[in-house]
């Protein structure tokens, strides 16, 4: 009883100050959004309101890590968020999630060259602060205190439930995909980055490998590429939460761990 109480405080914790947070400062920017003073990726106070808040969730982690011996101050954040725990394994199934990514729209025809490749590699490391840093938060934190209870499937579903949620102030700043775009196709997709994001946080328990995937994904639909909404991208996502429960099975069977339900 006294462990669960911990899990629903530690969930209720880290959910209050990062939406807290990404809420206020997305906030910020819906009002600069809605007077013109703003138009992401704009380069004024609105771009800083904007990663700060696309931060939020590392941001919520750091300070609640404050509270417990051992975790305390930045050489073991950052220790823990920058590393690989199986630097051959963790890199190469990352590689094969981006490939069913963007390889099966390809094949479909669906995608259409926006950018260049050099673009893509200069703005991976900008994209930590643009998406790559909530890592931390739903991967890392919330994903493993809630698989104690719930396991993998129905966790991941929880987290995509709230990573959906979380996004929506980006529905009213201008210049965000979520703005001009279907949000429905946009929680779809979410969908199968989440199971992609949580089977690779699985195969070890490192928070890395889902920081380059998701900073390598936001940079290549920035700068490299665009994916229609089709039949291309549908299968894609499908074949990405497949292949996620297949790995995830495997490494908690490798790890004698209980299977996912």
């Amino acid at each position: 009883m006294i462990e669960k109480n911990e899990m629903f405080k530690k969930i209720c914790q880290y959910l209050l100050l990062t939406f807290a947070i990404t809420y206020l400062f997305w906030g910020l920017d819906i009002v600069l959004s809605c007077l013109g003073l703003y138009e992401h990726p704009a380069y004024n106070i609105g771009l800083v309101f904007y990663i700060i808040a696309a931060c939020a969730p590392a941001i919520a982690v750091f300070t609640l890590w404050q509270k417990e011996y051992g975790r305390r101050g930045l050489h073991y954040f950052l220790k823990t968020v920058f590393g690989f725990h199986n630097p051959v394994i963790e890199p190469a199934l990352m590689v094969v999630f981006l490939l069913i990514r963007f390889g099966i729209p390809f094949l479909f025809s669906d995608v259409r060259i926006t950018g260049s490749w050099w673009q893509v590699v200069l703005f991976i490391p900008v994209m930590f602060l643009f998406g790559g840093f909530e890592e931390v938060g739903w991967r890392g934190y919330l994903q493993p205190v809630l698989e104690k209870k719930y396991g993998f499937i129905i966790t991941t579903l929880i987290n995509w439930a709230i990573w959906t949620v979380w996004h929506i102030p980006l529905c009213f700043i201008k210049g965000t995909y979520q703005y001009s775009g279907s949000y429905l196709w946009f929680a779809i997709s979410l969908l199968a980055s989440a199971f992609s994001l949580a089977a690779l946080h699985s195969i070890k328990g490192s928070i890395m490998p889902c920081i380059l995937f998701h900073a390598i994904g936001n940079a290549v639909v920035s700068y490299g590429l665009s994916i229609s909404d089709g039949t291309g991208a549908l299968i894609s996502y499908g074949v990405q939460i497949i292949f996620a429960i297949l790995v995830s099975y495997f490494c908690k069977r490798t790890s004698n761990e209980p299977l996912p339900e």
